[in-house]
């Protein structure tokens, strides 16, 4: 006997419902993966996080800093500047660490040690990204030392005539070991001098040349480079073995004699 095997035939009808649905699953794929390749160039137009710039204006990189208070303390000063916003601001030293806010200018006083000292500025911006920037002071304990000035400038006469191998000497109000600090020049032959390293502002001046009135004066200098000029007045000449100190009261005696005598 002859089996037949009968299948039943599928119609139409059903076709399009299974490609709509075959359809929609490969554009729901292609969606993912468009996406998927499209969310790197979406991240990349977040903002890039550019880390925090500090600029410190005081003190700079390598200064002498002279502090007369104990504990020492350094006051440091800058700027930041982060394009997602500043979060914090820190200032540390060997001693210690201090806050200086979250603004875009610092200013705070960090403790140090005497000699030298690493100070460190540390910012960390809104996105958690963190910039430093560090320098190197020395610190003193003291007053600072006073500034060295230079004077230089001519000695003549009343009639502007240069006087050569004139003293000049400038004394400083400042002294070390109980001796006054001076510094001592002459003037060349056309009466200028040059005065360098002069300790302090104020100077006790003093100009000697035989034949001369000597010269004093005290003077406060305002700047570290000055010009001075100076004049000195000749010595009044006198007749030899005349001196108006005997003179003038042997006259007077002579003179006391003479009416005495017309008596």
């Amino acid at each position: 006997m002859t089996k037949y095997l009968i299948r039943p035939e599928i119609t139409c009808e059903v076709c399009p419902h299974r490609s709509s649905h075959g359809e929609l699953s490969i554009f729901i794929s292609l969606a993912i993966l468009l996406a998927l390749i499209a969310l790197p160039a979406s991240c990349s137009a977040l903002p890039s996080g550019e880390q925090a710039t500090i600029t410190i204006t005081s003190p700079t990189d390598g200064a002498e800093v002279w502090i007369d208070v104990v504990p020492p303390h350094v006051a440091v000063i800058g700027e930041v500047s982060a394009p997602s916003g500043i979060q914090s601001v820190h200032v540390r030293s060997g001693v210690g660490e201090v806050s200086c806010g979250n603004g875009t200018k610092f200013a705070c006083s960090v403790p140090v040690a005497t000699g030298e000292n690493t100070l460190t500025v540390i910012a960390v911006d809104t996105l958690g990204h963190r910039a430093e920037k560090s320098l190197n002071v020395t610190v003193r304990i003291g007053l600072p030392p006073p500034p060295a000035i230079t004077v230089s400038g001519r000695v003549t006469d009343p009639g502007g005539t240069p006087i050569a191998g004139a003293t000049v000497r400038f004394e400083s109000e400042f002294s070390l070991d109980n001796d006054p600090i001076s510094v001592t020049t002459m003037t060349d032959d056309d009466g200028h001098y040059l005065i360098e390293d002069a300790i302090g502002y104020q100077q006790n001046l003093t100009v000697s040349k035989e034949g001369y009135l000597p010269l004093q004066r005290e003077i406060i200098f305002e700047n570290l480079t000055n010009t001075l000029d100076l004049e000195l007045e000749p010595r009044s000449r006198t007749t030899p073995g005349f001196d108006l100190r005997v003179g003038i009261p042997a006259l007077l005696g002579a003179l006391l004699v003479y009416l005495v005598r017309r008596r």
